[in-house]
């Protein structure tokens, strides 16, 4: 294929900053409407690596802000439908789909090896482990975010910059934050913040300074704020603490953010035998289960429930997450 692909970009950037992309391994952590424009942009530039990590299905109600996927998509794992998108976009680079659950059990292992972390994430657990990983491997990362019409981008680098607990000492206490169920969110929004944050990853990713401040935009109401990073480092960053990938934990069942149902995570995530599962719920429930790939769904009285591979299950309906522990041990096991 020719080299045409990348000519207006070689233009700006010079030959060396332009080739330096296709040698480098990014991770995208999220591919809902940040990481879809994140993503897609990094894609298109060239770079060589792309691991695409998300736990999630595409649902309807994604499709109004997340870019890569459409009316087909639905119910299918999103890191598997962005990773093909991407590859009909740009057959020259590699494009690594991983659906799965970032807990602390497989932090270490699946956020190894790359010059960059991209942060698409909807909650701060995760960033909180990304942040971990930074500061134990020294690997820049970018913290973004958008809810309603608002976003901030933050290039991370410790301990060159600071970290984001020199920012925040810990995750804000859930209720505390706002999310696109209780305050909603604009498309336009999150396609800028995308792109901004796509912008300083190819700054980090060419050895160009990226912005060192956290930038603030409510777009809506026509405000912007530029905050000067902290002066002192935190605890944490200069000592090398790593408390969230430290923190270790068996099964979390928790209510669905703005939907009537549970999420159950297991951590370290497993490896579940879906065939066997498979005949287990159909005895079990005298209804038929449908497998796709490594997911397993069907319904149970009026719950509607999906089990994936490495162990986690949405259910749909009027269970509480008490009664979801319950269940998952009698039908999996542990």
């Amino acid at each position: 294929m020719s080299d045409d692909r990348y000519a207006k970009q070689r233009i700006f950037l010079g030959r060396e900053a332009d080739g330096a992309l296709r040698s480098k391994r990014v991770a995208v952590l999220g591919l809902g409407a940040l990481g879809s424009v994140t993503a897609s942009w990094l894609a298109r530039a060239g770079v060589g690596h792309l691991t695409l990590l998300d736990r999630d299905l595409v649902e309807a109600s994604n499709l109004q802000r997340q870019i890569l996927y459409g009316e087909g998509d639905l119910g299918r794992p999103k890191a598997e439908v962005a990773a093909r998108r991407l590859a009909e976009a740009n057959s020259t680079i590699e494009v690594r789909p991983v659906v799965a659950d970032l807990t602390s059990g497989n932090a270490r292992e699946l956020l190894a090896g790359f010059d960059l972390l991209c942060d698409g994430t909807d909650n701060f657990e995760a960033r909180f482990l990304v942040n971990d990983m930074a500061i134990l491997t020294g690997t820049p990362w970018i913290y973004a975010g958008a809810i309603g019409g608002e976003g901030v981008v933050w290039p991370l680098h410790p301990p060159r910059t600071p970290c984001l607990r020199c920012l925040l000492e810990g995750p804000p206490a859930a209720g505390d934050v706002d999310t696109c169920d209780s305050t909603g969110v604009l498309c336009p929004a999150v396609g800028i913040i995308g792109s901004w944050a796509a912008l300083e990853a190819l700054k980090l990713l060419t050895g160009t300074t990226p912005h060192t401040e956290l930038a603030r935009f409510d777009f809506w109401r026509n405000e912007r704020q530029f905050l000067n990073p902290p002066r002192t480092r935190c605890s944490f960053c200069t000592d090398r603490i790593t408390e969230f990938l430290d923190d270790r934990w068996t099964l979390k069942a928790s209510p669905l953010c703005g939907l009537e149902g549970v999420q159950i995570r297991v951590n370290p995530p497993g490896r579940l035998d879906v065939d066997i599962l498979k005949s287990r719920l159909e005895h079990r429930t005298r209804t038929p289960w449908r497998r796709t790939g490594l997911l397993l769904k069907g319904q149970e009285g009026p719950d509607e429930i999906t089990l994936f591979g490495d162990g986690r299950a949405l259910i749909h309906g009027p269970m509480t997450p008490e009664r979801a522990r319950s269940w998952y041990a009698e039908v999996v096991g542990c």
